[in-house]
């Protein structure tokens, strides 16, 4: 009997407790009064109280098959984003409390406060962000509209659930696809492109390499000129002269001269 008093008990304390997970925030509610003091991560007796775990890790906010109209007035086919957001642990109670029922729960279980309004807001910054530029230079681009949704829904989120609640980690642009007509030339322009500065890489070698053989053949006439000025009829006789003596030491030998040549005697 007291074995089966003590496993009722504990199964009654165990159904009364919840866990707050680390990177997490717990937020306790009695008799529908939330308490504005957040819980750190721990086991919580909730027999006469609700603990919610709030999911104040970095989230991601996916916001697909967006379809925003550029400022040459082309509406995109797709845009899927991705916002990253963390909430403030210190001001989850606060959030819940001033966005009554705007709480999701993640794919861990955990509650996630304010998703309503990011993701209202979200879209509002992406729409306005592909507003202000045309649709052929999107991709081009995306640095640019990603910071500038980062920026415009940080500055809407400060204004409406009070600075510091949210905070903007990250936005990622993972696709954008305008009208495929407009895909097609875009693709073409690029292609074109590309051709022409790969003509101009191989016109800009050609010159250099004119440029190098010009140099090189500059640099041979030159050294010709001054082998030919060097050469006077007196370097020819002694080179002559200095050859035939180099002859003469290596034995008997028959030299035929050219006319008019005096022959060289060697005297011992």
């Amino acid at each position: 009997m007291k074995k089966l008093a003590a496993m009722l008990l504990a199964a009654t304390t165990l159904a009364g407790c919840a866990q707050i997970d680390t990177g997490n925030t717990g937020v306790e509610s009695t008799f529908g009064q939330v308490k504005e003091a957040p819980l750190p991560p721990g086991i919580y007796w909730t027999l006469f109280k609700t603990v919610y775990e709030i999911n104040t890790k970095e989230i991601g906010l996916e916001l697909n098959d967006m379809q925003p109209k550029a400022r040459d007035n082309i509406t995109l086919t797709d845009v899927d984003i991705t916002i990253y957001f963390r909430t403030n642990p210190a001001s989850v109670a606060k959030i819940m409390t001033k966005y009554a029922g705007d709480m999701t729960k993640d794919k861990n279980g955990d509650y996630v406060v304010g998703s309503a309004l990011l993701t209202r807001m979200a879209r509002e910054s992406v729409y306005n962000a592909f507003s202000k530029h045309i649709a052929s230079e999107m991709h081009t681009k995306r640095t640019d509209i990603a910071a500038f949704i980062r920026d415009s829904l940080q500055k809407e989120i400060d204004s409406d659930a009070g600075k510091g609640m949210f905070e903007i980690t990250n936005v990622l642009i993972r696709n954008i696809v305008t009208d495929p007509r407009l895909e097609e030339a875009i693709k073409q322009s690029a292609e074109v492109e590309f051709a022409i500065r790969k003509r101009q890489q191989e016109l800009e070698l050609a010159k250099a390499e004119a440029e190098r053989k010009r140099i090189e053949a500059e640099g041979e006439a030159v050294a010709n000129q001054i082998i030919s000025k060097s050469i006077t009829p007196e370097l020819i006789e002694l080179r002559r002269i200095e050859a035939m003596q180099g002859f003469a030491k290596q034995g008997t030998h028959t030299v035929i001269l050219p006319q008019n040549t005096t022959p060289l005697v060697q005297v011992k």
